[in-house]
């Protein structure tokens, strides 16, 4: 277990199976072509394809709910998932994610990049001590952090045409703390359910 508290960010290795991820990262290609959703000019990746409460994200978010919470200890319940594919010369500036997002886990899905070295990885940074540190990930791996405190972000993404990075965010609420009541599901009538989201998460 992991105390998040000292710890800031932890990484799980494997939290979801490549073979998981492969179908996830095909998903977000096929929507992206088909039901291509925006980010709005105040969104965090503005003109980046994402998508609030979709069904099989949701599915990933009661999936590795148990996992998360045997590898921190901390009884969660669900929130929401969120998932974006980051196109070249997207950045996420730095921020903290909203006082309901008490504890995050970014998913790598999956990502084709050009014209950059072979081992080049588009990854999540976080300030742990005032230090700037960069969490290189694999496709299945996550970064499971505190969003509502920790401030985190990525650098532009410096890649060639037709690159791809498909990321999902899985977003949990402790069981016993103040947000649990109201935010259960994000609001919503149960995990799935689609509302007009303010992209603030």
């Amino acid at each position: 277990m992991f105390d998040l508290e000292k710890d800031k960010f932890v990484m799980y290795k494997g939290l979801i199976s490549k073979d998981i991820a492969k179908i996830a990262e095909q998903y977000c290609l096929f929507q992206m072509l088909n039901n291509f959703q925006p980010e709005p000019e105040y969104g965090q990746v503005p003109g980046s394809h994402a998508r609030h409460g979709d069904s099989l994200m949701e599915s990933l978010l009661l999936y590795a709910q148990p996992k998360i919470e045997e590898y921190t200890g901390v009884k969660l319940v669900p929130g929401f998932a969120y998932y974006r594919v980051y196109k070249p010369g997207d950045i996420l500036k730095d921020h903290t994610d909203r006082p309901a997002s008490e504890f995050s886990a970014t998913v790598t899905l999956g990502f084709k990049y050009n014209n950059v070295a072979d081992d080049y990885r588009y990854s999540l940074h976080g300030y742990v001590n005032n230090e700037k540190r960069y969490f290189r990930t694999e496709p299945g791996d996550a970064v499971i952090y505190k969003g509502d405190v920790m401030v985190h972000g990525r650098d532009r993404f410096d890649v060639g045409e037709y690159s791809y990075h498909a990321q999902v965010f899985l977003h949990y609420i402790r069981a016993d703390g103040p947000y649990a009541k109201d935010h259960i599901y994000d609001g919503r009538p149960g995990i799935g359910y689609i509302k007009k989201f303010n992209y603030m998460v």
